[in-house]
Order: C-alpha cells, then sequence, then structure tokens
C-alpha cells in the first residue's frame, strides 16, 4: 500500500469516536493513550508549584490535554465529567518557571474558517502546545482530515485560531500552516499558508505559481486516467491535483525569513495504470518573504549540490538562503 493511501486511512479515523478517559490518538510516528488524571498530579509531575491553584482546581480530573514541561509550562486540558465527551472550555494554563505564577483562560468557544469558507469548531481533542517569542499555540483535533490552531499572546489572551497543522514558526512574524483538507476525497493534496501574526492574515504559499514541476507531473498523469475506473471509485481524477507530502520536517532560517523542505509527488489516487506508470516525484522549495511578499524557487533535490555546492534543501536554507534566488537560479 501506498504512504499516501495509508495516510487517507489514518485520518479516517477519529478519536472523537472513542471516550475521552481511552482515547488514543494516532500520529505517524507512534500511538499514544491519554487517560484522566487529576490536575494537581499533572502539575507535582512536571514539577510546578502548586500554590496558586485552589483545591478545587487541583482535584479536576482532566483529560485530552496537551503539556509542555519548559520554561515556560504549558498546559492545555479538558475536565472529564464522566460522560465520555468533551465540553468546553478548553482550559490552559501557562506557569513562569521562575516566579512560579500562573495564568489561566478559559476557552469557551473557539472556529477556524477552511478553505471553502465553511467554519469548524476548534475545541476537539488538544494535541500539541508550545511558546515561541512570546506567542502560545495550541494544535488540537478538528476532524479526520482537519486540525485548528489556537494562537495565544503569552498572557493568554485569545488572537486567532486557524484550520490545519502548524508545520513552522518564522521568528515572532509567521506561522506556517498546513492548511485541512476536504475528507474523503481520493488524493491528499498539499496547501500551505503562510499566517501573517502581525496583520492577522494568511497567505497560501504551496502550491506556488508558476511551478514547472507540478505542471510536469499533471502531464504524466493525464494519459494514464481511467474515466471508468474514477467514476467506479468515486474519485476526482483531477490531474492538477495529486497527492502531495513531505517526508521530512520544514526546516526554517528565521534570521534570513525564509523556509524550506522536500515535497514529494504521488499518483495514488488516480487508479492502478497510473500508479503502475508514475513514478513518485521529489522537489525541494524554498520559500521567502519580502517586504510582505512571499517569493518562491523550485529544483530537484539532485541539482542542489552542484549549483549551491551545499548537500540538501536544509543546508541552502540554513547556511546560504540567499544564493536560491539570486538572478543566475532564476527559471
Amino acid at each position: 500500500m501506498r504512504r499516501a493511501a495509508m495516510l487517507l486511512i489514518l485520518r479516517q479515523m477519529s478519536p472523537k469516536i472513542l471516550p475521552t478517559a481511552t482515547w488514543v490518538i494516532l500520529f505517524l510516528g507512534g500511538v499514544h493513550a491519554i487517560a484522566a488524571e487529576s490536575l494537581g498530579e499533572t502539575l507535582r509531575a512536571a514539577n510546578v508549584p502548586v500554590q496558586g491553584f485552589s483545591e478545587p482546581e487541583l482535584s479536576r480530573k482532566i483529560t485530552s490535554y496537551a503539556i509542555s514541561t519548559g520554561d515556560p509550562f504549558l498546559l492545555a486540558y479538558y475536565v472529564d465529567d464522566g460522560s465520555g465527551q468533551l465540553h468546553a472550555p478548553l482550559y490552559v494554563v501557562r506557569v513562569d518557571r521562575e516566579t512560579g505564577n500562573p495564568r489561566r483562560a478559559d476557552l469557551p468557544d473557539i472556529g477556524a474558517l477552511l478553505q471553502d469558507g465553511d467554519r469548524m469548531e476548534c475545541l476537539g481533542s488538544a494535541l500539541r502546545i508550545s511558546e515561541h517569542r512570546g506567542t502560545v499555540y495550541i494544535e488540537t483535533h478538528g476532524g479526520p482530515s482537519a486540525g485548528c490552531i489556537v494562537v495565544l499572546s503569552s498572557v493568554l489572551s485569545y488572537r486567532a485560531a486557524l484550520s490545519g497543522w502548524l508545520l513552522g514558526l518564522v521568528g515572532s512574524d509567521y506561522a506556517i500552516v498546513r492548511e485541512s483538507e476536504m475528507h474523503f476525497l481520493s488524493v491528499s493534496p498539499l496547501h500551505i499558508a503562510a499566517y501573517d501574526l502581525v496583520r492577522n492574515r494568511s497567505v497560501q504559499v504551496f502550491p506556488p505559481e508558476p511551478d514547472v514541476f507540478r505542471q510536469q507531473y499533471s502531464r504524466s498523469i493525464q494519459p494514464h486516467i481511467s474515466l471508468k475506473w474514477c467514476m467506479e471509485n468515486n474519485a476526482q481524477c483531477d490531474p492538477g491535483n495529486f497527492d502531495t507530502e513531505i517526508p521530512d520536517r520544514l526546516v526554517v532560517n528565521e534570521e534570513a525569513k525564509t523556509f524550506g523542505f522536500e515535497a514529494r509527488f504521488d499518483a495514488g489516487g488516480f487508479g492502478p495504470e497510473a500508479e503502475q506508470h508514475v513514478a513518485t516525484r521529489t522537489v525541494a522549495y524554498i520559500f521567502r518573504e519580502r517586504t510582505g511578499q512571499w517569493q518562491h524557487r523550485e529544483f530537484e533535490p539532485s541539482q542542489i549540490p552542484s549549483r549551491f555546492g551545499v548537500l540538501n534543501i536544509g543546508d541552502l536554507v540554513t547556511r546560504i538562503p540567499d544564493k536560491a534566488f539570486g538572478d543566475d537560479v532564476v527559471k
């Protein structure tokens, strides 16, 4: 089974069908079970002072939570009321390790806009919580093919909710987001947006225009599409919209306001003939921000050593990002 097909199966296995006390969150890296315990037990296990919390707070059974045990300590959780369902609010705790002083926020109702403009609810299971340059990010489960990123200030005031998954952060200015996709599509395309934290707006940067490599891959799929197979399998079979994944992590150069990654194209979802005759293809992309605009370049990964004198896209982004945008490499 191709990796893209496996990803689709994993996305269809929603943790919302399980009781909150025994939820299983599925990741490509493994399976993580989350069991209910008290807030006090969680804080003490992370060596967080509890003097700033009341006894009723500390005795709360919590579930479906995300935790970061660094400095500051961060926790996003729901109260387990025994019903097996999640109920608002989503509670957020931030504790400065030096002072031990806690901050709290209760998030009663949060939604984000999908690509088609519909609103999705964001108060699903908390998957991850982190803080970067004074901004707190809480990633929640929004559905089989959807996630949410709740953005708070360091004092836990609400700033925004984004539909998707957090891929990387470019300083204090931009969050790079993989946008949520429509569930049950025959393909798993890749859409990436740069969310401007200062101006509170998102700009889609991937797929970029123009992109000669995507055009070539689309043309290679076209002759192998069977309309009969597409109708029988309720597949969209749009050759310009194909499976795309990022096998490795996004690479970021905050100082240069640049990020990059390798994207892998796959012909899964177009029928057995396309899967047999169209090989996967990997393309390296690099993006940089200049005066509020995002520029991009794309390369065959094998071209990078000869063109730039570094081994891969990671070295190009972290060591000599501007060289990728020189006049000698403009297509």
